[in-house]
């Protein structure tokens, strides 16, 4: 058989993600449609792990510390052939039960199943990186109670910071005020948010607390001062797995101005940005339709852009003082 390269072994799945809600004694027959794009045949163990979510960033981890089975998901699994070959090209259904336990634990539940190629040394070219394209299909189980289910948690979803980032606000600017503010008895300078341009970014951290994963999603609406929308920024669907928390990205790109349009897209952003001055107002709104969950939180900020603001005025009294000259110089002139 000949040396492969790394790159042309390849598999393929689908469906890639099952979720579903599931109960305690229940027997769930299914089936993935495994597929070899490969040129060659090849050899496939087929096993089931537990997974849960690193805190913050959600990337995935493999967990297999738990061996009980009314906790650890992976032992419900019965796949019919987890060893297989996989000619050339060559289509299969993979079939396999879930079996949930009767004492199974209520709530989120997380396995994956792993596709992963049993590759000797001749499949590689010598000196080359052996790289086993290894393929997994994700498993979202929600256990319910047969009996009436528990009353639900007040704040299910909690956000855990809505902010600008340090790195986008003046923070010298906010502390001179927050001092100022400070010496007026009933003034509060908790909420001061300036910046130089509209903000690109928000940060926005989100916790889960309760026993079954939740999929949010939402959008940031910014305001100006007279309640004119000037730009919205997408909140793509996320999960969040049980007691957990989930930074969203949220990238924002201020709405270009009908009379700007006409420029470069480098051009028009910079002048979207940079000539923005006065008060603010974002609008989070976020939440999931499944479970009617909505949550909301203002912020707001103040626009100073004060390279320009100081260029504009060194300009002006760079102008001023020309000015003053070139009078003072005609009336010499004119007194000859």
């Amino acid at each position: 058989m000949q040396a492969q390269e790394a790159s042309s072994l390849g598999l393929s799945v689908s469906p890639q993600i099952f979720e579903f809600d599931v109960f305690p004694g229940e027997k769930i027959p299914q089936k993935i449609k495994l597929r070899n794009l490969s040129e060659v045949p090849l050899p496939i163990l087929v096993k089931v792990t537990d997974f849960t979510a690193e805190e913050d960033s959600g990337e995935m981890e493999f967990d297999e510390s738990a061996q009980d089975p009314i906790i650890a998901s992976r032992k419900w699994f019965k796949i019919e052939s987890p060893n297989l070959i996989l000619e050339s090209r060559e289509k299969k259904d993979i079939n396999f039960e879930i079996l949930v336990p009767e004492n199974a634990e209520p709530g989120g539940h997380y396995a994956v199943m792993l596709f992963e190629p049993q590759l000797p040394s001749y499949y590689f070219k010598p000196g080359q990186p052996k790289s086993i394209p290894v393929i997994g299909v994700l498993f979202l189980l929600s256990v319910k109670t047969l009996s009436l289910e528990p009353a639900s948690l007040e704040r299910p979803i909690e956000i855990v910071e809505f902010r600008i980032p340090k790195e986008e606000r003046l923070q010298n600017f906010e502390k001179a005020l927050a001092s100022i503010f400070h010496m007026i008895p009933g003034v509060s300078a908790a909420a001061i948010n300036i910046v130089e341009k509209t903000p690109s970014s928000f940060s926005l951290i989100i916790k889960n607390n309760d026993i079954y994963h939740h999929k949010l999603s939402g959008k940031i609406l910014i305001y100006n001062y007279f309640g004119k929308r000037v730009g919205e920024a997408e909140i793509k669907t996320t999960t969040v797995l049980p007691d957990k928390t989930r930074r969203f990205p949220v990238n924002f790109s201020q709405t270009i101005p009908e009379n700007l349009k006409w420029l470069p897209a480098s051009i028009s952003n910079f002048f979207s940005q940079n000539n923005s001055f006065g008060n603010y107002k974002v609008v989070l709104e976020i939440g999931e339709e499944k479970n009617k969950i909505e949550l909301n939180q203002i912020l707001d900020f103040w626009v100073l852009p004060w390279k320009i603001i100081l260029s504009s005025f060194s300009i002006l009294f760079f102008l001023v003082i020309i000015r003053k000259r070139i009078v003072a110089a005609l009336k010499i002139m004119l007194s000859r």
